[in-house]
């Protein structure tokens, strides 16, 4: 029986830099055999303490895992520069100020895209419930694959989704059934979208939401087995995934989440969990979208909810923007797999830069980007609920060749990423200009 699991895993802090080999070791040999990782985040550093949350799989054999094991990690070759690749990422269930509620950090994300050839981001950033107005070099990734990319375990073939497919959680009255289909109507006749495969569980997903002592929100999810039979049935016949299931969120938490205030969006973190667990024992680019479970739920307590809710509120399937944003999806493939004539494959070497909130360093994005000597750019106005800052990841010896840019807002980091993207210096578009220290041998 598989099983979802979270676990407080506290180990002694280092003094060297936090990358993705330094996590491993320290996280790796605490952690159950029995149980694979699928989610992991550094929530705080205090007293000479690291303090690590871990969500697992138990009950699933190893060697079961479609891309290797999480802790694998694959040194990517010297940087190559015929594209440049971002990665725009607002982790899920933090209340992010920007990207923390429904598609909210869309614009941010059409303006980081400007200035590159490829930008890759996940669904909390970009998907609003029916609304998807992300640019045409946006490509939508779920959160465990964009970290597998970094971590050097899969490549990915942009222009390569055709196929979607659709899991319903088993809803509690069939007019909700009706809700969700005649939304997957809809982006059939008015998107042109190829969605010919829908299955319908015949067991109830039953999520519920909770959030950790560190304030990030997360889940448990019934009949995990379930779930990924179907998921690997659908990998026969579809190219990417996507899920609508019912979610329990109390009245309370939903009415100060409307409200705007200190809540972590509560679907985010189950979400997540659900999602990273299909994309970590399928092959296929998987996305979430909650589902419809009372129409009173449509009628704001204050009839207007904060701005960056509002996508929310007006929808009533919530799944039209994942869809759409599946159609986007790169497809991973295994890293070092045959390349086919004239078949674009991304790789970690064409990443230019890491776009994370300041606060947000605790993901294995931020740690995997070290490891890779990739560029991170870091947003301070973007707030969230964690209290990293980036020195509690590089330590206190020589960060050696990590490259960390702290910028005020988005607009700041576009330009940034503009001056990487041209190999600017750095150094010579600020003031003053640094004078150049000779060395004597």
């Amino acid at each position: 029986m598989l099983t979802i699991e979270h676990d407080t895993i506290v180990v002694p802090k280092t003094k060297g830099m936090l990358t993705w080999p330094a996590v491993v070791d320290l996280l790796a040999p605490r952690y159950g055999s029995q149980t694979i990782p699928v989610r992991l985040a550094l929530t705080e550093q205090a007293d000479g303490q690291l303090t690590f949350e871990v969500t697992g799989l138990r009950g699933a054999a190893p060697d079961t895992q479609r891309w290797g094991s999480l802790w694998d990690f694959q040194p990517r070759r010297p940087e190559r520069t015929g594209r440049f690749v971002v990665l725009h990422v607002v982790p899920t269930g933090i209340r992010a100020e920007i990207g923390g509620f429904a598609g909210d950090a869309t614009p941010a994300t059409n303006l980081l895209a400007s200035t590159c050839d490829y930008l890759l981001t996940h669904p909390n950033v970009v998907t609003a419930s029916d609304l998807y107005w992300g640019k045409e070099n946006v490509l939508y990734l779920e959160g465990n694959l964009l970290s597998r990319f970094l971590l050097g375990q899969i490549h990915l073939r942009p222009a390569q989704t055709r196929r979607l497919g659709v899991l319903i959680d088993k809803p509690h009255a069939p007019e909700y059934l009706d809700n969700v289909q005649n939304a997957i109507h809809a982006c059939r006749t008015v998107g042109g979208l190829t969605i010919e495969q829908v299955w319908v569980s015949e067991q109830s997903l039953r999520a519920e939401v909770f959030y950790t002592p560190s304030g990030r929100a997360l889940g448990n999810i019934a009949h995990m087995d379930h779930i990924l039979e179907i998921a690997l049935e659908a990998e026969h016949h579809v190219d990417a995934l996507a899920i609508t299931s019912e979610i329990d969120v109390s009245p309370k938490v939903r009415r100060a989440y409307y409200a705007g205030k200190r809540v972590a969006n509560p679907w985010g973190g189950v979400e997540a969990v659900l999602t990273h667990a299909v994309t970590t024992m399928t092959g296929l680019p998987a996305a979430h979208a909650p589902m419809l479970t009372s129409h009173a739920d449509l009628v704001p307590p204050d009839g207007v909810v904060d701005p960056r809710d509002g996508a929310e509120v007006i929808s009533t399937s919530f799944l039209c923007s994942v869809l759409r944003g599946l159609s986007a999806a790169p497809q991973p493939s295994p890293a070092g797999s045959p390349t086919l004539p004239g078949d674009t494959r991304l790789t970690p070497e064409d990443v230019g830069a890491l776009v994370l909130p300041a606060g947000a360093v605790g993901g294995i994005p931020a740690f995997a980007a070290l490891a890779q000597n990739i560029p991170l750019i870091l947003v301070r106005e973007n707030n969230t609920v964690s209290s990293l800052r980036i020195e509690d990841i590089l330590g206190a010896q020589d960060h050696g060749p990590a490259e960390v840019h702290l910028v005020d807002n988005y607009l700041e980091a576009a330009g940034l990423l503009t001056a990487l993207r041209e190999r600017l210096s750095i150094g010579a578009l600020r003031r003053p200009v640094a004078v150049t220290q000779l060395s004597e041998r």
